[in-house]
């Protein structure tokens, strides 16, 4: 069991960060552009800037803690109990899974950023009903568990890093989607809270 704690974290995060590039990929063929569509405007670039920085870091705090290594960032701050860390990474597995759940919810219409041009149609099925960003939610859930798993300086630093990242992008999303779907949109979002 302490081998799930110690690569666990790595695996969640990689599999989840490896199926957002593929589904991008993939969307991007199906629709003849790019899906990806950060960097227009100051905010999706600092949105940009903030998820690579906390994603890239995750990452590397993963596979240190992986490898073993005992720097000072790398180190719990809490001492937590087993059954927390194990709390945590049961959370973590459930943010990766409902992440690639929810993407796939979005089909072709899966974009990152703030695109070029919208999708053809506004999702409002499957978790869509239930939360207006499930992927985002998701991939927050994510971010928790492995804090709460690991509880080092850097897992917490990147949890927040990346919580912001999402409250910015969010809302350019929210000025997007209401300007390319008006109407629609704005039911919407009076119909599906913008979490849950």
């Amino acid at each position: 069991m302490e081998d799930l704690l110690r690569f666990g974290p790595l695996v969640f995060l990689a599999a989840t960060c490896l199926w957002l590039m593929v589904a991008t990929r993939r969307t991007s063929s199906e629709i003849g552009r790019k899906a990806y569509g950060f960097g227009g405007s100051t905010r999706q670039q600092v949105a940009q800037g903030l998820f690579r920085v906390s994603v890239v870091a995750a990452l590397l705090s993963t596979a240190g803690h992986a490898a073993g290594l005992d720097w000072a960032v790398l180190v719990p701050l809490f001492a937590d109990p087993a059954w927390m860390r194990y709390a945590g990474l049961a959370l973590a597995l459930g943010g990766s899974l409902l992440t690639m759940f929810a993407q796939s919810n979005m089909g072709r219409r899966w974009r990152v950023g703030v695109p070029d041009a919208a999708p053809d149609a506004l999702v409002t099925a499957g978790l869509f009903g239930f939360s207006r960003n499930p992927v985002f939610l998701a991939m927050l859930t994510l971010a928790v568990g492995l804090a709460a798993a690991l509880s080092s300086p850097v897992m917490i630093a990147c949890a927040a890093v990346f919580w912001l990242a999402c409250q910015i992008q969010v809302r350019d999303e929210e000025r997007y989607l209401g300007d390319a779907f008006g109407a629609q949109y704005a039911a919407y979002r009076t119909q599906v809270r913008r979490w849950v």
